[in-house]
């Protein structure tokens, strides 16, 4: 989406939300201007409503097709259900068996998959420009077509009740269960949207087919559709595709004394406080209040989130001194549904002796808060709130998952309005009159532990440089794309875990957390506005998709905002991490949040215990020396040698030349030569086994976790043949591990490498009754007899499904940057990323039955079971 357009589309959103307002208020008709070219809004004459936003710098379309259904509409008979259905949805249709449906989407290189929630069911496909229509094809006869096939419907069962087992099996997971269930109660939204064991496994094939008839008819979906198309074109495709369905009446449940979707609560909290004990399998006791908030505009719930993360660390001394060794860490959360806003306090503490005491503390507190923030900071968010809006554009299968829930409870325009910045000045007046707790009663739950807790080949408009430093400065990559207003800069600050063994522990995750602290403080954030930066500073593990950054290697800060004045946010930028040098208040700070992130989380026993047990089987230790504790003064000098330009490669996509941006990188060199370290700092590898190892322990979790495996060393010229053999084994262990039995929810499998080694695993987790079912057969899937079942139709598949996910994952100008960056630091050479992917392309089926016969056979296995 060219600048011109997007401030365009702006300017009119703008219009847009204040005309509503106008409307509000006076009564009066307010014309609308109507949408630029490219952004279009559109009914079929069945009732689908239609979002169109062409972006021709995508090579790739997205189509996201919201069904309005999910465990709002259910009751304590159905849960589970709208989720249940997304699952069989994928089993077959009226023209195609599951198999079939698999390989048509692998063979266009696409990506097919769906989500449940509270108020939808996301469907989303994304393609290659050129295959959409095919893609479209496949989804619309999914959602119209699907036959629901009686021989699968036990297996999905199956599928489904290991996810169960696997979110119960996150202290997390089981608190927001008591907590929904408790707010919510005598409403739909206390349901789980996975459903419980019992609803599952007593669910008829029958009802379920009734309740896909009933909610799965075009005027009950609207769909969203961006990338690289022409409008007109795209329109008529769509009612050609899927305007053919009939509408339906929809029936929604009717029960006495229970609601369901946009129904008001039931009940009332009352004149008093009303405390609820709830448990879960956590190490400790919670204290989580329960406040009503106004009905405001969505900007006001942003507003006043950033409002009160500001005044956490005053709120957090004030109690430390009230109570003092009592109070362990505070969080807060807003829950914002249509029908139902409320904000939950999170207090950890470490004895429950004073709940009373610290309630009323919290209640007095927060309601002579002063929730006002300045013109800044409201400005910034506006600004973000663009940024995101271009982020998302660029991102067609992550559009429908960041928006569906908005646009299912408020429809499309109210996606266009919240991105367009113009709310934040009105909801920053409402937020500075609001009181919190205004009232003269709270909701209490007291979560205590249980007893049971323990246990592409580049576009023409698209140029790569390399500008290479010396020791006292960085290499700098340089990626123009002259049709993007984004600007993306990936900080790989190399030699980590190195530094890190030398100062301390931790110390970059630290050091990475002040220097966010340090850009979200209100002065940083009053220079950084006009840019619109946003920050990320550190992995999040409990992120699956985040696991690319989980290395020792390195670590990253990668900044996003707009292109607007390139040379003035770099300039900003080198000023700000030359000059960076945290204070002590920073260090204590970050070390504490690292701390308190975890704790919140909550951990999953068995799993942690599984990982090491397999894995110091597996991999060698190649530490050289264990990392002393971290203090103030070593991480200092550990950010002079580690935070230092001549340490760091920088990877940069925007619209400007590759000289130019280099040129603003000038300034940004330290005087003091880096440590020069051949290699890596540190990478894991596998062990040369020499013997088989079998390991069976009690970890007492809600699943067992299975590992089978064994090491092999592979010639180099093999890579790409056992890469592609790797795929193919994997979709033959998961489809009929998950798919024919049923057994699994999310495992993984296939073949790793890491330099001359290679690690053929299956690693899964199931229920405990499961165990001794799947054990045995995993030695038969690694054999040599394996080549004769590959087909040069399945090598096509596996494979262009793999770099369709590949090319999803290089979608964003950022994690562009970084496979940029990875490529130089791990191979030397910013273009090994596409040379794999493209000898991946180019491997023939000879090639991979002789990597099958050659390595596909089991020498040494490695067994771990945690039952």
């Amino acid at each position: 989406m060219s600048k011109a357009l997007f401030r365009i589309i702006m300017i009119l959103f703008a219009a847009f939300v204040c005309s509503i307002h106008l409307t509000a208020q006076n009564n009066d008709f307010v014309s609308v201007e109507p949408l630029p070219e490219g952004v279009s809004i559109h009914q079929l004459d069945n009732g689908i409503q239609v979002l169109l936003i062409e972006n021709p710098a995508l090579p790739m379309v997205g189509v996201n097709t919201i069904v309005k259904v999910g465990s709002a509409y259910e009751t304590f008979a159905s849960s589970g259900m709208s989720h249940m259905l997304e699952h069989l949805l994928f089993n077959g249709t009226t023209t195609m068996k599951q198999k079939e449906l698999y390989d048509a989407v692998d063979r266009i290189g696409g990506y097919n998959n769906a989500s449940t929630s509270e108020y939808y069911t996301n469907y989303m496909m994304v393609t290659p420009a050129e295959h959409i229509d095919e893609g479209m094809r496949i989804q619309a006869g999914m959602l119209f077509d699907s036959i629901l096939p009686e021989d699968k419907f036990e297996k999905e069962k199956g599928i489904v009740l290991e996810e169960i087992a696997r979110s119960l099996a996150k202290p997390n997971e089981q608190m927001e269960r008591n907590v929904i269930s408790v707010i919510y109660k005598g409403h739909a939204l206390s349901l789980p949207t996975l459903g419980t064991y019992e609803t599952i496994k007593g669910m008829a094939r029958d009802d379920v087919n009734n309740f896909y008839k009933n909610y799965y008819v075009p005027n009950n979906m609207i769909m969203s559709v961006i990338g690289n198309f022409k409008s007109d074109k795209m329109l008529d495709t769509i009612k050609e595709i899927y305007g053919k369905a009939r509408p339906g009446v929809v029936q929604l449940p009717s029960i006495a004394e229970w609601g369901t979707g946009f129904d008001k609560l039931s009940q009332d909290m009352g004149n008093e406080m009303h405390v609820y004990h709830r448990f879960y399998s956590g190490d400790n006791t919670k204290l989580q209040i329960f406040y009503p908030l106004p009905d405001a505009p969505l900007e006001y719930y942003s507003l006043l989130s950033i409002s009160l993360d500001k005044k956490k660390e005053n709120i957090q001394a004030g109690l430390d001194k009230t109570f003092p060794g009592i109070i362990d860490g505070i969080e807060f959360q807003i829950r914002n549904y249509k029908i139902s806003k409320c904000l939950q306090v999170t207090l950890v503490l470490k004895d429950d002796s004073e709940v009373s005491g610290v309630e009323k503390y919290m209640e007095t507190g927060l309601r002579n808060l002063d929730l006002s923030l300045t013109n800044e900071v409201v400005m910034a968010e506006a600004v973000k709130a663009n940024t995101r809006f271009l982020q998302n554009v660029e991102k067609p299968h992550m559009f429908g998952i960041y928006n569906a829930g908005l646009i299912a409870e408020y429809g499309l325009e109210a996606i266009l309005a919240s991105y367009s910045g113009a709310g934040y000045q009105n909801a920053a007046k409402l937020l500075t009159g609001s009181v919190i707790g205004d009232v003269n009663y709270s909701l209490v739950i007291l979560q205590h532990p249980s007893e049971q807790s323990g246990g592409a080949e580049e576009d023409n408009a698209i140029k790569t440089e390399l500008f290479e430093g010396t020791v006292t400065n960085a290499d700098i990559i340089v990626r123009q794309n002259s049709r993007s207003n984004l600007l993306a800069i990936h900080y790989m600050i190399k030699n980590k875990s190195h530094f890190e063994e030398k100062y301390g522990k931790d110390a970059a995750k630290i050091w990475h957390a002040a220097f966010g602290e340090r850009m979200e403080s209100t002065g940083k954030q009053k220079q950084i506005a006009k840019y619109g930066f946003t920050f990320t500073v550190n992995d999040n593990p409990f992120i699956p998709m985040d696991n690319i950054y989980l290395h020792p290697s390195f670590g990253y800060i990668r900044v996003e905002g707009l292109a607007d004045d390139v040379g003035g946010a770099i300039g900003f930028l080198n000023d700000e991490m030359l000059e960076f040098v945290p204070t002590e208040d920073e260090f204590m700070n970050a070390s504490k949040a690292g701390g308190m992130s975890a704790m919140m989380m909550g951990r999953d026993k068995s799993s942690e215990m599984f990982d090491k047990l397999y894995k110091d089987l597996i991999y060698a230790d190649t530490d050289s020396a264990v990392a002393p504790e971290l203090t103030y003064a070593n991480l200092l000098k550990f950010g002079k040698e580690y935070f230092n330009p001549g340490n760091m490669i920088i990877a940069v996509v925007s619209p400007e030349p590759p000289a130019e941006v280099n040129k603003y990188f000038s300034p940004f060199y330290k005087g003091d030569q880096v440590e020069v370290i051949e290699g890596l700092a540190h990478q894991k590898e596998f062990k040369a086994i020499t013997q088989p190892e079998k390991i069976d322990e009690e970890g007492g979790g809600e699943q067992s976790h299975l590992f089978y495996g064994f090491v092999k060393e592979v010639d180099k010229q093999d890579v790409p043949a056992v890469q592609a053999l790797s795929l193919l084994l994997k979709d033959e262990i998961i489809f009929d591990i998950r798919e024919k039995q049923g057994m699994a929810y999310r495992m993984s499998a296939g073949i790793d490498i890491v330099k001359d080694k290679a690690l053929f695993y299956i690693r899964m987790s199931t229920r405990p009754e499961n165990t001794d079912k799947l054990v045995p057969q995993f030695p038969d899937f690694f054999q040599p007899s394996f080549a004769d079942k590959i087909t040069a139709e399945d090598l096509e598949r596996s494979v262009n499904m793999y770099l369709g996910r590949m090319m999803f994952r290089r979608l964003s100008s950022i994690n562009q940057a970084y496979y940029l960056s990875y490529s130089y630091y791990y191979d030397g050479d910013i273009n090994e990323d596409q040379r794999m992917l493209d000898a991946l392309k180019n491997v023939t089926l000879s090639e991979v039955k002789s990597a099958a016969v050659k390595y596909l056979k089991v020498d040494n296995p490695v067994q771990v079971v945690v039952r």
